[in-house]
């Protein structure tokens, strides 16, 4: 069997092939950003507020809902292994 090179068409399936490994690689790579970011949870939790705030009855919603919402920082933060990571970096 005698097989060339250059062939007609034989462009076309390495253009395809490559289309297909930068697909891969590219859903590979937007799989791990969204594994890895925090916000995308954050922002299901995120409590409804009204669109604009025109009564008292708004002002007290909106408060309500950020004080139900509000997470405490300094208990949520391990400073030991905030130094660890800090001290690591330098």
């Amino acid at each position: 069997m005698n097989l060339r090179i250059n062939q007609a068409g034989s462009h076309i399936i390495a253009i395809a092939v490559g289309i297909v490994i930068l697909g891969v690689i590219g859903l590979a790579g937007y799989r791990v950003l969204q594994h890895d970011n925090p916000m995308a949870d954050s922002a299901a939790k995120t409590p409804s507020v009204p669109a604009s705030i025109t009564s008292k009855d708004d002002l007290k919603q909106t408060a309500a809902s950020l004080d139900g919402s509000s997470v405490d920082v300094n208990n949520s933060v391990d400073g030991s292994s905030l130094d660890e990571n800090l001290t690591d970096m330098l």
